[in-house]
């Protein structure tokens, strides 16, 4: 009897964890390597990760999306736009008619290039290649509440490390 009630405690707390199993983090994303504790905070705890891009380095269209998706619902969009002109940050954040509108958007203090939302990111530099002389990067967090700035210091952590890196691999001129 004894042996019985110690299998179906064994089996109960088995069955009880499975829900609190975290996925494996990515080592990169759309094709940028990552610190996967930098990655960690901007997604949800649980599920099973998959990425879906169009990104093509090599041929670079003026826009292009890298979605992470956790269970099957998107919750990191980033768009890799190439253009011919220098674009501010902040216009693209406030326009209603911007794909890449952010919440509450504030250019970085140290860096005017960058604005930072409290729903994702965007940042800009020159960056000759086939797609164009500048390449602007938007990163959009998908789930959560766009008001709350809770995930600001996230975003701005994010993007200090995952900007620099994303564009090292884009081979400028």
């Amino acid at each position: 009897m004894t042996a019985v009630v110690a299998c179906l405690v064994a089996l109960i707390v088995l069955w009880a964890g499975q829900g609190d199993e975290k996925h494996a983090l990515p080592q990169s994303l759309c094709g940028t390597r990552i610190a996967p504790e930098i990655l960690e905070p901007l997604i949800p705890a649980e599920g099973d990760i998959t990425e879906r891009s169009d990104v093509d380095r090599q041929n670079p269209s003026s826009s292009s999306w890298c979605s992470l998706h956790v269970d099957g619902k998107a919750a990191l969009d980033v768009r890799f736009a190439w253009h011919s002109d220098l674009v501010d940050p902040l216009e693209i954040a406030n326009s209603v008619q911007s794909v890449s509108q952010l919440q509450m958007p504030e250019r970085v203090t140290e860096n005017p290039d960058m604005v930072l939302g409290n729903d994702g990111a965007i940042a800009t530099t020159s960056c000759h290649t086939k797609g164009g002389a500048y390449f602007t990067l938007s990163v959009l967090l998908k789930q959560g509440n766009p008001t709350d700035a809770g995930h600001r210091r996230d975003i701005d952590k994010f993007m200090r490390a995952y900007f620099p890196a994303t564009v090292k691999t884009l081979h400028c001129r």
